[in-house]
């Protein structure tokens, strides 16, 4: 009996999908983005909170993403405000204003999602 328990336990394993996400941040990615909305939420939760709510933003966005698609759409949105030739780039390249179009709406679902505060 036991060594039928452990096939049957086995055969489960193996079945489950892949849980390891392909869109799977890696673990500076997440970290920076955490550390970079907690600074930018200071005041207004208090660390415990902000680690928690970030975390669970940046998951949400890795649920979307791959890793080269985050760090051209966050990028891009960072950079599309440079005055001149410099956010030009950013501007004015329909596949760069795409990708900061979802990144915006993802944001904004991750944000509300994860309850975190404007």
């Amino acid at each position: 009996m036991k060594k039928i328990s452990m096939s049957v336990l086995v055969a489960g394993f193996i079945a489950l999908p892949n849980v390891s996400a392909a869109n799977d941040f890696t673990t500076v990615t997440r970290v920076h983005y955490v550390q970079d909305c907690i600074a930018l939420n200071a005041g207004k939760m208090n660390i415990y909170e902000a680690t928690h709510k970030c975390s669970c933003v940046i998951d949400k966005l890795a649920e979307v993403f791959t890793q080269r698609q985050f760090e051209d759409a966050n990028a891009g949105f960072r950079f599309s405000n440079l005055p001149g030739d410099r956010g030009g780039v950013f501007r004015d390249d329909m596949d760069v204003k795409d990708g900061i179009t979802l990144f915006k709406e993802t944001h904004a679902d991750a944000y509300e999602s994860c309850r975190v505060r404007r």
